[in-house]
């Protein structure tokens, strides 16, 4: 049974993860308030002679975003297809079980967090503004945008997601393969970070949005597999 009260209790006295809160916080004032977020999609624009020259480039459109998009349906599916039959089998597979059924609620909960995120914040894509060639003003976070804009969907960053939701692997593998947790969170920030950065060289998001995405993955993971572990002392982050 899931003991609310303790898996609570955890997240509060979890050092780590308040210190992941901070730095994230740290970034994103740098990013957002400081300029970092046009600086380095201002230089990646002039890199590219001042348009998105990678937008349409087959690299990074055809492999890295359609392709990409792909490669997660087939790996979402055969997780989903795993953790069918080892929720069957869970008497004999009781470990297992519970791990991959993390795993795949890791997952949909990140998909849907930052899919639903993008559908309400109303936040432009570098592409469509004026300073890179588009026809939209430059609007920070919390700034208030005129009903007269069209509704904007860019943050935080839905590519990235198909990447850095599997850091759910770190999650899952410290329950069953401790020595390989490591593994599955660079599997995570490998794919993230590729994904997330292809789609910058595409002028569809600033790094701010991918960071974003990298967080909401992480805490969702976490709290997926505290609440699922909630009978057990897996109190840290790491």
């Amino acid at each position: 049974m899931v003991n609310y009260f303790m898996v609570k209790q955890a997240i509060y006295r979890n050092h780590t993860f308040w210190l992941l809160l901070l730095v994230y916080f740290c970034l994103m004032m740098g990013l957002e308030y400081f300029g970092g977020d046009l600086k380095l999609a201002g230089y990646i624009y002039a890199l590219e002679g001042q348009q998105w020259l990678l937008r349409k480039h087959w690299l990074t459109n055809e492999v890295l975003h359609d392709g990409g998009r792909w490669l997660n349906y087939i790996a979402v599916l055969s997780v989903l297809v795993i953790t069918i039959f080892f929720t069957v089998k869970h008497k004999q597979y009781s470990s297992l079980a519970r791990a991959w059924q993390g795993l795949t609620l890791s997952l949909i909960v990140s998909f849907v967090a930052v899919s639903y995120l993008k559908s309400i914040t109303d936040i432009d894509c570098p592409w469509s503004l004026e300073l890179f060639g588009g026809d939209r003003p430059y609007l920070s976070l919390f700034a208030h945008r005129s009903n007269s804009l069209p509704m904007a969907y860019c943050f935080p960053a839905g590519h990235a997601s198909i990447g850095y939701a599997w850091v759910a692997l770190f999650f899952m593998l410290r329950e069953i393969k401790p020595a390989w947790r490591y593994y599955g969170l660079g599997i995570g920030m490998g794919f993230g970070l590729l994904f997330g950065f292809s789609q910058q060289l595409r002028g569809a998001h600033f790094l701010s949005h991918d960071i974003t995405t990298l967080f909401i993955c992480l805490f969702s993971s976490y709290v997926i597999f505290k609440l699922l572990y909630s009978d057990q002392k897996t109190a840290e982050m790491v």
